[in-house]
C-alpha cells in the first residue's frame, strides 16, 4: 500500500514538474519583429499563445491611429 501513495506521489511530482508549477514560467524578454504590413500583423506564437508584448504594441499602435483619425474627422465636421 505505501508503494502506491509513492508512486503516485512520484508521478503528481513529475507531472507539475513537467507543466511548470515547480519554478514558474521566465520572463518575457521584450524583443519586438520589425514592422511589417500594418494590415495583417504577425505575432509569435509562444507557449500559451501570441506574445502579450507584440500584441500590446499593435493595439498601441492602432488606438494612436485611431485617435488621429478621430480629430481629422472632427476639424471637417
Amino acid at each position: 500500500m505505501t508503494i502506491v501513495f509513492l508512486a503516485i506521489a512520484v508521478i503528481i511530482g513529475l507531472a507539475l514538474l513537467l507543466v511548470g508549477h515547480q519554478g514558474g514560467l521566465p520572463e518575457a524578454v521584450v524583443d519586438l519583429r520589425p514592422e511589417g504590413d500594418p494590415g495583417d500583423p504577425r505575432f509569435d506564437v509562444v507557449f500559451r499563445g501570441y506574445r502579450m508584448d507584440e500584441v500590446d504594441a499593435t493595439l498601441a499602435g492602432l488606438r494612436a491611429e485611431n485617435e488621429q483619425l478621430r480629430q481629422e474627422q472632427a476639424r471637417f465636421e
